[in-house]
């Protein structure tokens, strides 16, 4: 029986003397390094590819397979280092061995102790590699920045063959018949796809769909003819408001329209990928063309001079209006026409040609705006400040387009009369949305309007403060349109843009300030916590103070002092988290306290003084409220006791403001400390 348990012994327990077996393994770090090879590779390739010579559309590849992978990485590093710091906190937790060997010490703590060392060495050297790899990505994505702007620089600045070239304009004519024949290609093969995909059935159910959608659009835009009144408006927000909406359905209708056509026939199976790329691009131009007829029908209402938002005279309104109208046109023809010339492979003479008559027609169009509004305003009437800087910029704008397409620098004109037109769009759309903003915020919402107090009411905030959370919530909003339209204006072929929204994506992953790192969203949800939490506290302590200590038998001076007591300690709650959101450890605010200290004593040393003091009367309420006292010759009704000072009111209804140290280190006659007799 001894051999038998000692042979089952041994063949449960593994040989004598075999070593322990390894800790399992840590799923978060194998995720990581999975994580970081996959990165690694990546990057290897995208540097390979960078070697060659690329084209744009490589290098907006490039970006876009960069931007999930870099936030990957933040992720990852993130993770590491969390998993390093609850490591380290428990390595501090077991202590560090003992120094005489005589000492013994548990075998499971040594375990324990060996175990988190060995992690620590394997995630610090896994978050060293990974801090490395998000420094190589960095550096790949700078360089695709850089290519992309050499690249944008040398698009730009390109001279053509010259346009008073007959040998231009031979290969422009030559090229027009092949181009013509593709569309006819292009057109055939989409009948042919349609007639043997779509069949007769989808035709049909394309056509009743349609019809529905048709019937639909004819009533919404019945309805919404039936809401534009002629008649005078009575308010600003009431202008504001129909101008904004005038602006946005003339903005999307048609647009719209046309996506879901596309739509449509791509989803009875009439419509090939090729034929819906052109839709798609036939969308964006009309989209083009009707925003900037929506901003000028609705900011210079040439029809309607009473709902107009500027005082500006009928004649003036109705001629920037035609001729925004018609140089908006004129570029989603000019983008139609670019989309077309991609899809055809079409030779470059005729885009140079494209942007050449672009160019050449906004420059027109211009030119005679200035030449009507001089001729206007020459006989006497004499023009406002927005119509004096509105015809200054269009001089300049004019003669640099004029130029560069003089000189051949025709893509150089077609960007600048490109950004012209966009720029005067968005600037007209800005200020119709900044004023329906404004009124819908100072007039509409207002605090002491009908609509004001039921929300007010409805958020539990008072008028004053309803009135403040309007003005922000006006000011972010503005803000954010501006941003919008400078990257529209600034951001050509998305090489720009790209870069501020690279920036942007930056500032929201974070930057580390004195090692505590601050993002967006941190920013954003310490700010979130700050106003719900002061909120919640400041509801709490109402409802305590008028709806539950009312209801007890305390005291009116012992309810205040429960009520002041909660309020310190919820908002001193509410910043712990606030601190706790942004990363910052409270023992680092406990070393700077005790460090300013000294300072604290000597400098603020009343403050502090009088600070502790309303604590103690609070706690340990020598004076209550509503006492009858008398201190440093001053004798009242106690109205009011803060952690500062306290507030007495005499009987000639003077307010008295008392440093709460007077009524601890002083002697105070409270004439009703123990009773009112």
């Amino acid at each position: 029986m001894a051999l038998a348990a000692i042979w089952l012994m041994l063949v449960f327990s593994g040989p004598i003397g075999a070593e322990t077996p390894d800790p399992p393994p840590n799923p978060g770090l194998d995720a990581a390094r999975t994580t970081l090879d996959t990165a690694k590779s990546t990057i290897d390739e995208i540097e390979e590819t960078l070697k060659a010579e690329v084209l744009d559309e490589t290098l907006v590849e490039i970006r876009r397979r960069l931007t999930p992978l870099r936030s990957e990485l933040r992720d990852t590093i993130g993770t590491l280092e969390s998993n390093l710091n609850e490591i380290v906190s428990h390595l501090k937790q077991l202590g560090d061995p003992p120094e005489s060997s005589d000492t013994p010490e548990d075998p499971n703590i040594v375990a324990e102790r060996e175990r988190l060392t060995n992690e620590q060495g394997e995630f610090e050297a896994t978050l060293k590699n990974a801090r490395y790899i998000a420094t190589r990505s960095e550096d790949v994505s700078n360089k695709v920045n850089d290519l992309r702007r050499g690249l944008f620089t040398r698009e730009l600045f390109a001279r053509s063959a010259g346009l008073a070239n007959p040998t231009f304009w031979r290969d422009v004519s030559d090229a027009l018949p092949a181009e013509a024949t593709r569309v006819g290609q292009l057109l055939r093969a989409w009948w042919i796809f349609a007639r043997d995909t779509g069949g007769r059935g989808g035709w049909i159910g394309a056509i009743v769909t349609l019809a529905g959608f048709a019937l639909a659009a004819f009533l919404v835009m019945r309805w919404w003819r039936g809401r534009l009144t002629d008649q005078a408006p009575t308010t600003r927000f009431h202008r504001a408001s129909q101008a904004f909406f005038v602006m946005l359905g003339d903005a999307i209708a048609m647009p719209a329209t046309l996506t879901v056509f596309v739509l449509v026939l791509e989803n009875y199976g009439l419509m090939p990928a090729w034929i819906r790329n052109i839709g798609v691009g036939a969308a964006t131009a009309v989209a083009t063309a009707t925003f900037g007829r929506g901003v000028a029908i609705a900011l210079f209402a040439p029809r309607r001079p009473q709902w107009r938002l500027f005082a500006w005279n009928d004649v003036e309104a109705a001629r920037l209006a035609t001729h925004l109208t018609w140089s908006a046109r004129v570029l989603g023809l000019a983008i139609f026409l670019n989309l077309m010339h991609k899809t055809t492979a079409a030779p470059i003479s005729l885009t140079v040609a494209t942007s050449a008559l672009l160019a050449f027609a906004i420059t027109a169009i211009g030119a005679h705006l200035i030449w009507r509004t001089t001729a206007g305003t020459s006989g006497g009437s004499t023009a406002g400040p927005g119509q004096r800087g509105l015809r200054i910029l269009l001089i300049i704008a004019v003669i640099a387009i004029a130029i560069s397409l003089a000189a051949g620098y025709v893509a150089l004109a077609a960007f600048l009369a490109g950004r012209l037109v966009v720029a005067l769009a968005l600037v007209g759309g800005l200020i119709i949305a900044d004023a329906f903003i404004d009124a819908l915020f100072t007039e509409l919402l207002a605090g002491d309007s009908e609509r004001g107090r039921a929300v007010a009411a409805l958020l539990g905030v008072s008028r004053r403060g309803l009135d403040l959370l309007a003005t922000l919530f006006s000011a972010l909003t503005r803000l954010t349109l501006v941003i919008l339209a400078i990257l529209a204006v600034v951001g050509p072929w998305g090489v720009f843009a790209d870069d501020m929204f690279a920036a942007v994506a930056e500032a929201a992953f974070g930057w580390t300030v004195g090692g505590v790192t601050v993002s967006i969203h941190t920013l954003i949800g310490a700010i979130a916590i700050l106003l719900l939490g002061i909120l919640a506290v400041r509801g709490a302590q109402r409802w305590l103070s008028r709806s539950f200590l009312p209801r007890t038998a305390l005291d009116p001076g012992l309810q205040h002092s429960i009520s002041a007591l909660f309020g310190y300690a919820g908002l001193i709650a509410v910043l712990s988290l606030v601190m706790g959101a942004f990363g910052i450890d409270l023992q680092k605010i406990a070393l700077i306290a005790g460090a300013l200290s000294v300072g604290i004593g000597f400098g603020l040393q009343s403050i502090v003084s009088n600070f502790v003091s309303g604590l103690i009367l609070l706690a340990e309420r020598p004076i209550r409220v509503g006492d009858l006292v008398n201190v440093k010759n001053e004798e009242g009704i106690v109205r009011r006791i803060s952690v500062r000072a306290t507030e007495i009111e005499t009987f000639d209804r003077a307010s008295v403001i008392i440093p709460n140290s007077e009524f601890i280190t002083g002697v105070v006659k409270n004439w009703t400390h123990a009773n009112t007799l």
